[in-house]
């Protein structure tokens, strides 16, 4: 089965959408609401609209389900004008901070803005004034750069099944966040950072450790260990040039040392250190008659989930630390001891994929800064 979009044949499965399919084929169509991932699109923000053939509508591609025959223009003068219309009235209240946002060159609104000419503003909205959040140890909450596209939303509630946030009042008071108004610490998150991960503008960001981090690099009465974990270079490798995990590795750790760190250490060995942990306490539920099944996880998202929304299972999780609260613990009490810090305070610094992992370190100490991928490309960019 096939449809036509911009007079190019394009192929589609069963149920698939009409946005779904002209990605695959190559054709970029705007989005700032769907994710290709979610169970559905709430179709939010209408930047997706196109023009099919026989509908004097404008019909939305991330609902719209493709048909056999059917015929699309995805960038005529009409489709063009509303969407362009649609990004003036999202920038019409929306924070003048650019220049030092935190993302700034990696805006999906600021960029679909580019690509549909928006040069100036044509509209005035009445500015948002929420207040900031700061209550959780690992997110940073700004509902006045909110653009209502409830990506957020989506992830939280289809996709983790947390259901921390929701779109909250109405009318042009409408924002999203943790239900009564309530900080997001007192919410049921768990800090996973899903939310983050597909915020198109900086509503919902990571808690940055980035300053403190350049902060101790700079005092010279500090001994500065960086710990990284597998998952960092898997990732930086999708954007470097690079042949292997290991050879990302050993370029991560080599510019860490020339970023000003002291030591470096793979969190790997200490991924091993919980596995040993976790068997011996597996023996000794077995045999002295413990909780079994015994549930571990290196994630404390995945542990907060449990505490938070399946409390009845709190019984079968492992007591072992993480493998980064094991390799900081041993950093902080092993590494002196083998090392002349020469009279300076030991420092360290965990480089981590997961933004549960700073409500970790904050709530077990030995940790003191964690650094998500995005925050390492930050750090790099200030040396």
């Amino acid at each position: 089965m096939s449809l036509v979009v911009d007079g190019k044949e394009v192929q589609f499965a069963p149920g698939e959408t009409v946005l779904s399919a002209s990605l695959r084929a190559g054709i970029k169509i705007p989005h700032l609401c769907s994710l290709d991932w979610a169970c559905k699109s709430e179709a939010a923000c209408r930047m997706c609209l196109v023009e099919l053939e026989g509908v004097p509508r404008l019909q939305t591609s991330c609902t719209m389900e493709a048909k056999d025959g059917q015929k699309v223009r995805t960038r005529s003068p009409r489709v063009q004008a509303v969407r362009r219309n649609i990004v003036e009235l999202l920038i019409a209240n929306h924070p003048n901070d650019c220049l030092v946002c935190e993302r700034n060159q990696n805006c999906e609104l600021a960029q679909v803005a580019s690509e549909l000419g928006v040069r100036e503003h044509r509209y005035r909205g009445l500015k948002k004034d929420h207040p900031l959040d700061l209550s959780s140890p690992s997110l940073v909450r700004d509902p006045n750069k909110c653009i209502l596209c409830g990506r957020c939303v989506t992830v939280c509630h289809q996709v983790q099944g947390v259901g921390a946030i929701d779109f909250i009042d109405r009318g042009i008071k409408t924002h999203v966040g943790p239900g009564f108004h309530d900080g997001i610490n007192v919410s049921s998150c768990i800090f996973c950072g899903q939310c983050t991960r597909v915020c198109p503008t900086a509503a919902l960001m990571e808690k940055s450790h980035v300053s403190g981090v350049v902060a101790a690099l700079a005092d010279p009465n500090a001994f500065v260990v960086a710990q990284i974990a597998p998952a960092i270079p898997a990732t930086l490798m999708e954007t470097a040039q690079s042949s292997s995990v290991r050879t990302m590795l050993l370029r991560l750790a080599a510019a860490l040392k020339r970023a000003g760190f002291d030591a470096v250490f793979d969190t790997g060995f200490a991924a091993d250190l919980t596995i040993m942990e976790e068997v011996s306490e597996l023996i000794k539920r077995v045999t002295t008659g413990g909780t079994l099944p015994m549930f571990t996880s290196c994630s404390p998202g995945w542990i907060q989930y449990v505490e938070k929304h399946r409390p009845e299972l709190i019984p079968h999780l492992s007591t072992c630390k993480s493998p980064q609260q094991m390799a900081a613990a041993l950093i902080k009490d092993v590494y002196p001891k083998h090392r002349d810090l020469g009279g300076k305070r030991l420092v360290v610094v965990s480089l981590m994929p997961c933004t549960a992992k700073k409500a970790e370190a904050a709530e077990l100490g030995d940790v003191d800064f964690v650094l998500t991928t995005r925050e390492i490309e930050e750090l790099f960019k200030r040396f």
